[in-house]
């Protein structure tokens, strides 16, 4: 029977609305959305660094980061909960520890040390929940990925997963070629989620991490703008949203 006859017997399209597959339903909404950063974002920015790389130094100077008119930060948010207004938790994460941490100690009197404590953890609250951050610079046609950070609380929930796509998406919207980064090479679980984005392995950088004088493997995207490009990026997005809810991102 063609569509001719079926129309004919069914003018009313009852009958292939029974047969019609079902329409599949919308992923779940996240709590979690990404927006740029802002300067008022600073102090939450340097203590998810500080929890996510003890070890790094020197430190990201993320005011001046963010003005600089060729790099984008984008933050994964979310609204506080209601225990969490009436409980607020301290922020004890005021680099105490960490190569940053100790020239603080060194020369500074005690009294001054724990000043900085307390005004770190008594510090006016964000309007809004930060869980990380992934920073890009864009220099001629390429994006490159340098730091993407989540506070230890807020892992294992895909966040990670959903900066690095839209840091993608903003490399897309500015025209870029390419995404690079650079990844340590112990690091197989990261390794793995940019090759399911099709990032690539293309070079060593030798003894680039100064902590412990680790390789960095550096990595790249085929040309993100080609069809076959945005297709496979397409499916992983939508995976993400199946597993872990649909977020808004805002990338400019």
């Amino acid at each position: 029977m063609d569509e001719g006859e079926l129309n004919l017997l069914d003018p009313d399209g009852k009958l292939a609305a029974l047969f019609a597959e079902p329409e599949a339903e919308p992923p779940a909404s996240s709590d979690y959305a990404v927006r740029p950063a802002a300067i008022s974002d600073v102090a939450d920015m340097e203590t998810i660094e500080r929890q996510a790389f003890p070890t790094l130094f020197p430190p990201t100077r993320f005011r001046r980061e963010l003005q600089r008119s060729n790099t984008l930060y984008l933050l994964t948010v979310r609204e506080w909960t209601q225990d969490e207004l009436i409980h607020p938790v301290p922020d004890e994460s005021d680099g105490s520890s960490g190569p940053l941490g100790l020239l603080k100690s060194i020369g500074a009197a005690p009294g001054k040390l724990l000043f900085s404590r307390i005004g770190s953890s008594q510090r006016k609250r964000s309007p809004q929940y930060i869980a990380g951050f992934v920073g890009l610079w864009f220099v001629l046609d390429e994006a490159h990925v340098v730091i993407i950070g989540n506070r230890p609380a807020d892992r294992r929930k895909g966040l990670g997963e959903l900066l690095l796509i839209a840091g993608i998406e903003a490399a897309m919207d500015r025209q870029s070629r390419v995404v690079t980064l650079e990844v340590r090479s112990s690091n197989e679980a990261a390794r793995a989620l940019y090759r399911k984005y099709g990032f690539q392995e293309v070079g060593v950088r030798k003894r680039y991490y100064a902590d412990n004088n680790e390789d960095a493997v550096i990595m790249t995207t085929p040309p993100i703008q080609s069809d076959d490009y945005k297709e496979h990026f397409s499916e992983q997005v939508r995976n993400h949203a199946e597993r872990w809810g649909s977020s808004e991102r805002q990338i400019a």
